[in-house]
């Protein structure tokens, strides 16, 4: 964290990079002014005079700017905070995880990451991942459920979680029914017994995640987590490939996972019949299997 950086990192690190290019494509045009200025359209009276004013203000323009990102630099030079957290991994800070993720959710194509307990957030944006999965996405989600040791750990056996993941799943299954795509090859649900320390998502070459505490609520002095600040990392960074690994690892050492199949007569139980948490969890337990059986059959069958 202590390495130099050169004159771009830190026009990067202090957000005037945008500023930079604005500059670059305005020279561009004054060049292009130029060009005209000089061309054989000089001899229509008109042109030359209209190249001429146009190079003039863009110059003007050029100038201002400059001077702008001047201050600006000097301002925050040798800012080893902003230096610091730039090149950690962190691109920018956000408030709301929600409005976030439905903004990249809009453009998503590729393959979005999911991890949590409870799925609330999840359960929040179903509809944009349902787009995302129309846009031809790929779904990898890590869930610590509440029939395993992570999630007793953190929440206890009180917390009302299965509705949130049949929001999501049915909202899934729903969006490949409707894209002709099987949900089995779209998305993979795997349940870990560790704990998670924090609620990670990753769309496209975005990773957003960051810390929440652990707090009781005001209702019913249940323990909650919440997200104090999100932060959007920047791809390839340090922090990008130490958030990436962690999922990973994890992902490569969940215990179980779900099975569409199964899954498809739990909802329908679920949604029909009354039933108590407890029962609920039992079900949702039945739609998953081992990891080591998974990859049995995975090994037969090839």
């Amino acid at each position: 964290m202590n390495s130099k950086r050169s004159l771009w990192q830190k026009l990067q690190a202090y957000k005037l990079h945008n500023n930079v290019y604005v500059v670059m494509m305005l020279a561009v045009s004054v060049l292009g002014s130029i060009l005209i200025y000089v061309s054989p359209m000089r001899h229509n009276r008109f042109v030359p005079e209209l190249a001429l004013a146009c190079a003039t203000s863009l110059l003007a323009s050029i100038f201002s700017l400059i001077s702008d990102i001047y201050v600006k630099y000097k301002n925050q030079e040798n800012d080893k905070l902003l230096e610091g957290i730039h090149e950690f991994g962190i691109n920018d800070l956000h408030f709301n995880k929600l409005q976030l993720l439905e903004h990249l959710l809009k453009t998503c194509d590729r393959e979005v990451w999911v991890s949590g307990y409870r799925l609330i957030l999840t359960s929040k944006i179903s509809p944009s991942l349902s787009q995302a999965i129309k846009q031809g996405a790929l779904l990898k989600i890590l869930i610590s459920p509440p029939w395993m040791d992570g999630f007793q750990l953190v929440y206890g056996e009180n917390d009302r979680v299965i509705d949130n993941y049949c929001k999501v799943f049915s909202a899934i299954a729903k969006a490949c029914r409707e894209a002709g795509r099987p949900v089995e090859q779209v998305c993979e649900v795997r349940f870990t017994r560790k704990p998670l320390f924090s609620d990670t998502y990753k769309v496209d070459l975005h990773i957003v995640t960051g810390p929440y505490m652990h707090n009781r609520d005001e209702d019913d002095q249940r323990i909650t987590a919440n997200d104090f600040f999100t932060y959007n990392l920047i791809k390839k960074s340090r922090l990008y490939h130490l958030v990436e690994n962690e999922y990973m690892t994890l992902w490569e050492e969940a215990d179980s996972v779900l099975t569409w199949e199964d899954y498809a007569k739990v909802s329908e139980q679920i949604r029909i019949q009354d039933l108590r948490e407890k029962e609920k969890i039992e079900l949702m337990k039945e739609a998953s299997q081992p990891m080591g059986s998974v990859r049995e059959r995975s090994v037969k069958v090839g």
